[in-house]
């Protein structure tokens, strides 16, 4: 009798790879049904599956997890990034930097972190026509995202990059990191404009939640970006079209990061 079952082409079997992506919440990824495609179209018996972890249980889940042979990695998003950094695990050079991880790969005696959300929203906001040479930013949120999209951002030429959080640590911390680089950065009322605007809070994710700036900081001709997902359309991005910015959906960090995580879990070498 066969063994392999499959659904909308699909595979799942004994034989099945598996990747997890944890979060608290997790019911609002995306990226399961669409990574695990990916990873069948290129001939990858694997699939994605959202696990609903909070934050003091993911040490032990990761140890439990690493004792089941068909795990191959994880996932991490909000709001887990830095505290899985903070585990006694290898990071890879964009992790160290941003001192934050979104991906985790089996080794041997543990995991590997690596961070691809800088590279992911980068790729996002040039695929929408935005040249950020030269260009003032003002970024919400100094967690794991925002570290990460700080330190993209400030590499591919942005021209100073303000920050705002309501945790002054993080905020600080990340300013530093910046200025420890070379970059002009500096700290954010959240409530004067800058050329590009970027939420990398989870503010907007639920109905309800105030918005991550003030309206004032909201202009017509900027670019104001997202890293939610879910709703695709934020309060911040629906005043921010309103007002005549241009806008730009958290979903094309995800987009932009599908490959990159195939690569990371199923290529030799991929990372460095």
């Amino acid at each position: 009798m066969a063994t392999t079952e499959s659904w909308d082409g699909l595979r799942l079997d004994g034989r099945t790879v598996v990747l997890g992506i944890i979060g608290d919440p997790v019911a609002q990824v995306k990226a399961p049904l669409p990574f695990t495609r990916l990873l069948q179209a290129r001939g990858i018996n694997a699939v994605l599956v959202p696990l609903h972890v909070q934050g003091d249980d993911v040490e032990s889940l990761l140890r439990v997890l690493h004792t089941v042979r068909n795990v191959a990695g994880i996932v991490v998003t909000v709001p887990h990034k830095q505290r899985v950094a903070a585990l006694p695990f290898e990071l890879l050079r964009a992790a160290r930097e941003a001192r934050a991880v979104n991906v985790l790969r089996r080794t041997a005696s543990g995991w590997q972190g690596d961070l691809l959300d800088g590279a992911g929203f980068l790729a996002g906001l040039m695929r929408n026509g935005f040249d950020l040479q030269g260009r003032s930013v003002g970024l919400a949120g100094a967690g794991g995202a925002g570290n990460a999209i700080a330190l993209a951002l400030a590499a591919a030429g942005a021209a100073s990059i303000d920050v705002h959080d309501i945790d002054e640590a993080k905020r600080v911390a990340l300013v530093e990191r910046l200025r420890a680089l070379g970059h002009r950065a500096g700290n954010w009322d959240a409530a004067t404009p800058r050329e590009l605007v970027v939420n990398a809070t989870p503010a907007g994710m639920r109905a309800g939640d105030a918005l991550p700036i003030a309206p004032s900081a909201l202009r017509a001709g900027q670019t104001v970006a997202e890293v939610i997902m879910e709703p695709a359309e934020t309060p911040l991005l629906v005043l921010a079209r309103e007002r005549g910015a241009r806008i730009v959906h958290g979903r094309h960090m995800m987009t932009e990061q599908l490959e990159a995580m195939a690569d990371f879990f199923f290529t030799k070498g991929a990372s460095a």
